[in-house]
């Protein structure tokens, strides 16, 4: 896996920065039909929100300054990196996807602590063989039981889940990196049930043993706070319609020669995360859909809950969107507004601050 995903890091980049980004537009290779490589031009898209909770945002600008960043970046790549400057793109961004896990395992009160979390991410994405189970007298065990950070009761059995349930989402992120990214699939009903099923991996939810919702839509009614979300016998027919709608998308987007990658990517997790299709791992199930289309389509990823301030901000945002689809649950499909902008200008933030970083760390 290691060697693939180098490869497709720094393959994507040298084409996308092949020509520069331009203010807020220029031309980037994606893979937005199976198996066929199409140019888009990144276009913005009228799919942002002004503000961000109750913070004032300004889209047009993060764009362009993020569009700035790819220049620079392009021009690194122009002149030709160096053996110092390689290792160092693709090892800023196997320890972005580690903190993509961190902070996605933290939003939902899982995993382990960030050392943890980085060693375990980083001996995976690097293709090492890691034991799937460890015991109490184990070296490993020890390490974990004095780090563990979370809220929790450091007995075996929330030690030995903490990590798994890093190990079992790191190994879900390279899943579908694999096949989004790397071997050029569509999101597709097949792939999120078999990340799902990797995700959950002897992971047992609160009230149901892992084996009876690990990758199935669930057969039980939920709700956060006062949303509820669709009855199980809709789950099917909505992960059908999304993936429909996805597929239009594309066509649409191939047909134009346009895409925003992030508005985008916004748009599915939305979705998603209010089909709300599993009886667990549907926070962190759309945060990697999230990433993976990041990754395909513009190369881009958001890491997102690495922070305390940032997990509530996600939350706020979260409530606001099951609140929107609420709201407009009985409108007709054309008069719906855009419910996932703030989402957008919030995953923005994210991939600018990324993209931010990355340029660093090559320019050294």
């Amino acid at each position: 896996m290691s060697c693939s995903l180098s490869r497709f890091f720094f393959k994507t980049h040298i084409y996308s920065m092949k020509s520069t980004l331009h203010l807020d537009q220029g031309t980037m290779l994606a893979h937005a039909l199976r198996g066929v490589e199409t140019c888009f031009t990144v276009a913005m898209e009228d799919s942002y929100e002004s503000k961000i909770g109750h913070e004032e945002f300004h889209p047009d600008a993060v764009f362009r300054e993020m569009a700035i960043l790819a220049n620079e970046l392009s021009n690194l790549f122009k002149t030709g990196l160096t053996p110092c400057q390689e290792a160092a793109f693709v090892n800023h961004l196997l320890h972005s996807l580690a903190w993509m896990v961190y902070g996605s395992n933290k939003i939902e009160k899982a995993g382990s602590n960030s050392e943890i979390t980085l060693k375990l991410c980083l001996a995976i994405f690097c293709g090492k063989e890691i034991p799937v189970e460890i015991e109490e007298q184990d070296q490993e065990y020890l390490s974990l039981e004095s780090l563990i950070s979370q809220n929790l009761p450091a007995d075996t059995s929330a030690v030995l889940r903490s990590r798994r349930e890093v190990v079992q989402h790191v190994k879900t992120a390279a899943f579908m990196i694999d096949q989004l990214c790397i071997r050029g699939q569509d999101l597709s009903e097949q792939i999120i049930l078999e990340a799902h099923r990797i995700l959950t991996y002897k992971v047992d939810a609160e009230t149901t043993p892992w084996k009876e919702y690990s990758g199935v839509y669930r057969s039980h009614e939920v709700s956060a706070g006062l949303h509820a979300f669709p009855h199980p016998s809709l789950v099917p027919y909505r992960m059908k319609s999304m993936f429909h709608e996805l597929k239009c998308d594309l066509k649409e987007a191939t047909k134009n020669g346009t895409i925003d990658p992030i508005a985008l990517a916004s748009k599915y997790t939305h979705i998603f995360v209010n089909i709300h299709p599993f009886i667990d791992g549907n926070g962190r199930m759309c945060r990697l859909i999230l990433n993976s289309m990041l990754l395909k389509f513009g190369a881009f990823l958001a890491c997102i809950g690495v922070d305390e301030d940032d997990r509530s901000i996600n939350m706020e945002i979260a409530m606001n969107g099951g609140a929107l689809e609420y709201l407009y649950e009985d409108a007709e499909q054309e008069e719906k507004p855009k419910l996932h902008k703030e989402l957008a200008s919030y995953v923005l933030g994210h991939v600018k601050r990324s993209m931010t970083g990355l340029v660093s760390a090559v320019a050294q």
